[in-house]
């Protein structure tokens, strides 16, 4: 009984391990439904902190704000974003003795991280002002749509 068990089991794990995996359907590149709600969130979060003079909710706020547009920047444009995670790593780590470096290199690339972050901010304030937008959007509808039920 268990001799004929073993090989039809093995031929089962086969079987499943050559099967075609179900495809993974990738993230729409703008921000998704979630990521607006979580970006409202933290806009209410930070004015009841700016209000309250709660600076851990303004700051947990801004921190929304940051991640949810490295996130949908890292959809939109992966090589801007790569771009941008070597160069603040570069500055992180840096050279470790500049007197080895060879001074035509590392301009060059000072200059290139320069333009890249840049174009980074100027990416992640165009994701932010979409994401306000989206919000403000929302909102008016649902204050229209309440309005539509009074004379």
């Amino acid at each position: 009984m268990i001799r004929s068990v073993l090989p039809a089991a093995a031929a089962c794990a086969l079987l499943a391990g050559c099967a075609q995996p179900t495809p993974v359907q990738p993230l729409p590149p703008g921000p998704t439904p979630a990521e607006v709600a979580d970006y409202a969130r933290a806009q209410a979060q930070y004015r009841s902190g700016l209000a309250s003079g709660n600076d851990n909710l303004v700051t947990k706020a801004t921190d929304t704000f940051s991640l949810t547009a490295q996130e949908v920047l890292s959809r939109q444009d992966p090589r801007l974003f790569d771009a941008q995670v070597v160069c603040e790593r570069y500055r992180v780590a840096g050279p470790h003795d500049r007197r080895d470096m060879q001074t035509t290199y590392e301009p060059q690339f000072g200059q290139d991280c320069r333009r890249i972050d840049w174009r980074y901010d100027q990416a992640t304030i165009a994701i932010r002002r979409d994401l306000e937008a989206r919000i403000t959007a929302a909102e008016r509808a649902t204050i229209a749509q309440a309005g539509a039920g009074y004379p």
